[in-house]
C-alpha cells in the first residue's frame, strides 16, 4: 500500500470515530428549554402513569429572584403538533406571590400526575420576576420542564 492509502483510511477511520461519538453525545445535551433565562427546570423521570409521584427540581441560575403563583403554580401541557394547556377553573382566592427562589438558589416540589391524556408532556411554571413574597401575582415570564411522557 501506498503513504497516501493509509492517510486516506486514518482519515476515514478518524471521520467514522467522530460520527460514533457524535451519536452518543449529542442525544444527552439538555434540550434549549431547560435552561431559558437561567432557568432550569428538570424532571425526575421520562415517564409517568396517572397517580405517579412526579418530582421537579427548579435551579434559578439568573441574576433574579423569580415568585410562582399561589393558585397555579405550574400547569400540565401536551404535546398535539403545538404545546396546549389543559383547562384550569379560575382561581378562588386571590393569586399571590408565593414559593420565590433567590438567585443562585435551587428549589424542588412533588406532584401527582392528573387523569391526563397520554402522550408526550411537559411542565410551564408561571413566573413573576418583579414581585415579592405574597404580593399580588403578575405572570411576566413562563419556563417549562424538559419533556416526559404520560403512560
Amino acid at each position: 500500500m501506498k503513504k497516501e492509502d493509509f492517510l486516506i483510511i486514518g482519515a476515514g477511520l478518524i471521520i467514522l470515530v467522530l460520527i460514533i461519538l457524535l451519536s452518543f453525545i449529542l442525544p444527552f445535551q439538555p434540550e434549549k428549554e431547560l435552561s431559558e433565562g437561567g432557568i432550569n427546570v428538570i424532571t425526575d423521570n421520562g415517564s409517568y402513569g396517572t397517580g405517579d409521584s412526579l418530582k421537579i427540581k427548579i435551579e434559578n441560575n439568573s441574576e433574579e429572584k423569580i415568585c410562582f403563583s399561589s393558585c397555579y403554580p405550574y400547569y400540565f401541557e401536551k404535546k398535539n403538533g403545538e404545546w396546549i394547556d389543559y383547562e384550569y377553573v379560575e382561581c378562588p382566592d386571590g393569586n399571590r406571590a408565593e414559593d420565590c427562589i433567590n438567585p443562585e438558589a435551587t428549589k424542588a416540589f412533588e406532584l401527582v400526575i392528573p387523569k391526563v391524556k397520554e402522550g408526550i408532556h411537559r411542565i410551564a411554571l408561571s413566573a413573576c420576576l418583579s414581585c415579592n413574597y405574597n404580593e399580588s401575582f403578575e405572570e411576566d415570564k413562563r419556563f417549562y420542564s424538559n419533556t416526559f411522557i404520560i403512560k
